[in-house]
């Protein structure tokens, strides 16, 4: 029967563990990098829809007539359907390669 090598086997189980930390190290970079570029393009579309719903308050003329104000939502609606859809519209199965 042959002697047990109690030593190599610490060795071998310290790298093997060593090589698994690693491992779970790698995947926690992976998918912090990826929830970090998500919530930048969810930032950046947030920005981006509240300019366009800050865009009328600085674009007024004085020079202009103003028009009476009328009883049609439709422009207000669809600023508001551009600006959901902006938020939500993106798919996080898209940019993985």
């Amino acid at each position: 029967m042959n002697p047990i090598d109690i030593p190599a086997i610490e060795e071998q189980a310290r790298e093997l563990r060593a090589a698994e930390i690693m491992r779970v190290n790698g995947l926690f970079a992976e998918r912090a990098a990826l929830m970090t570029k998500l919530a930048a393009d969810t930032a950046i579309a947030g920005s981006l829809v509240a300019s366009e719903m800050l865009r009328p308050l600085f674009s007024w003329n004085p020079q202009t007539s103003a028009p009476v104000l009328s009883g049609n939502l439709e422009p207000v609606l669809e600023r508001m359907n551009k600006a959901a859809f902006r938020l939500f519209s993106w798919n996080p199965q898209d940019r993985r390669s």
